[in-house]
C-alpha cells in the first residue's frame, strides 16, 4: 500500500463532484465518482455518486446491479423500492443524515416534492455498478412483446419507436417532475415530445 501511495500524487487522490461533466440543478444531476471518472477506485470495487434533484426534479424507475446504501444531506426526498415481484412497494421519506438502501436488481425512484435543492449520495459496492431505466428498456423490446405485455399503451400514431421518443432522455440521470410540483413552485411547465400547447 505504501509502494502504491508513492505513485499517486496528493491531487489524484482527491475527487471533486462539482467538475464533473454531468453537475447540474435544473432539473438535477448524477456524478458518478467510478472507475471511470476517478481511476484510483479501479482497486476499491466501489462507486459514490452524488445525487443533486432541483425543485421538483426525480429519479426515473432503474436498477443497479450493486447494493445502494443513499444518504440524504439536504431537502426530503421521498423514495420509492420494489424489490422483486410479489414484493410490497418500500417508500421513505428521507430528510439530512438518514439513509436508505436498495439492494441489487430493485427498481427505485426518488422524488424532491419540495421548491428547494436536494442532494443526496449514494455508495454502491461495485466499481461498475450499471443503471438501467426501466422505461426505456421496456420500450427497446420488440412490440409484439411490449403490446402483449400492456396492451393498454396508447401508441403515438400507432407507432411503437415513436412512442419510445416521448419517454424523457436519461441526459444527467435526472428528469423533471410532476406538473403539479412545478406549478406549486413557479416554474415553467413542461410538455413531453408530440404535445400540443394547450394540450
Amino acid at each position: 500500500m505504501y509502494d502504491r501511495l508513492n505513485m499517486l500524487s496528493d491531487q489524484q487522490l482527491l475527487y471533486n463532484f462539482s467538475a464533473n461533466p454531468m453537475y447540474s440543478w435544473k432539473p438535477g444531476s448524477v456524478c458518478n465518482a467510478n472507475a471511470a471518472t476517478w481511476p484510483v477506485l479501479s482497486t476499491a470495487r466501489a462507486t459514490v455518486a452524488q445525487l443533486n434533484l432541483g425543485p421538483c426534479a426525480m429519479l426515473a424507475p432503474h436498477i443497479h446491479r450493486a447494493n445502494n446504501l443513499v444518504v440524504a444531506v439536504s431537502g426530503s426526498t421521498h423514495t420509492y423500492m420494489v424489490q422483486e415481484n410479489g414484493a410490497r412497494l418500500v417508500e421513505q421519506v428521507l430528510s439530512p443524515g438518514m439513509m436508505t438502501i436498495f439492494p441489487p436488481a430493485s427498481v427505485h425512484s426518488m422524488y424532491n416534492m419540495g421548491c428547494g435543492n436536494n442532494q443526496l449520495y449514494s455508495f454502491l459496492d461495485d466499481a461498475d455498478p450499471g443503471t438501467l431505466n426501466i422505461a426505456q428498456a421496456f420500450f427497446m423490446m420488440p412490440k409484439n412483446i411490449g403490446m402483449q405485455v400492456m396492451p393498454f399503451v396508447n401508441l403515438a400514431d400507432g407507432n411503437w419507436t415513436a412512442t419510445a421518443q416521448q419517454i424523457p432522455a436519461v441526459g444527467t440521470g435526472s428528469q423533471e417532475g410532476f406538473e403539479e410540483c412545478r406549478r406549486k413552485c413557479g416554474l415553467e411547465q413542461h410538455r413531453f415530445a408530440g404535445e400540443h400547447v394547450g394540450a
